[in-house]
């Protein structure tokens, strides 16, 4: 996670009574984000949050003027590095993005807070728009590059859509480890399996690559 001091805006960096303690913040932050997997937004308490952190509640006011603020400040601190690609092929680099999703499910934090942000987001619009800031945004950007990769050296389709494309990638994975299945191991295999599947329908073929001549009619 970056360091508390990157966060949002919301934190008042002024000086009450006693230095702030890093420790404390970088506690209370931990506690946050935990608390928002375990519970979401809507269930989110700050005295399980002062509980888990060891701290006072007061300890929090005196930081954050309320739940949101405190959740954005915590959204800010989510690091979400993406998979080191092979760079063999956009294939093998489509692969390890989609297998990040399988492996990091359970124990990745930007990953565990989705089901939180689809199920809260729509009501808390500022907290979810930080999280696609932080999280989505950084994930598709990647993919996005690894798509227009395959597009101009040929190994992908050039009449297709990125963003259409760059959502098919990953959806596959994230409905069985987040909706589906969550919480359950899935084989090894399974990235290739969805790549793979996608891949045979985009990929550019001899006929892409040329003119194709219109059938000769009956004069």
């Amino acid at each position: 996670m970056r360091p508390l001091e990157q966060a949002g805006d919301a934190v008042d960096d002024r000086p009450r009574g006693r230095p702030r303690s890093p420790d404390a913040d970088r506690a209370i932050i931990d506690a946050v984000l935990e608390e928002l997997i375990e519970s979401g937004i809507d269930g989110l308490s700050l005295e399980q949050v002062a509980l888990r952190a060891g701290v006072a509640k007061a300890t929090i006011y005196r930081r954050w003027p309320n739940k949101e603020a405190l959740v954005l400040d915590a959204l800010a601190t989510v690091e979400d590095p993406s998979p080191e690609l092979p760079g063999t092929s956009v294939r093998d680099d489509l692969i390890a993005l989609v297998d990040g999703i399988r492996r990091r499910h359970k124990h990745n934090v930007a990953t565990r807070l989705y089901p939180c942000m689809l199920s809260d987001g729509a009501r808390y619009p500022e907290i979810a728009a930080k999280y696609k800031k932080v999280v989505v945004e950084r994930r598709r950007e990647t993919v996005r590059q690894t798509v227009r990769r395959g597009i101009a050296n040929g190994e992908i389709r050039a009449d297709l859509d990125v963003e259409t494309l760059a959502l098919m990638v990953v959806a596959p994975m994230l409905v069985q480890v987040v909706m589906w299945n969550p919480g359950v191991d899935q084989p090894d295999e399974l990235a290739a399996t969805y790549v793979d599947a996608l891949l045979d329908g985009l990929r550019a073929t001899p006929a892409d690559r040329r003119p194709i001549e219109a059938p000769a009619t009956d004069s």
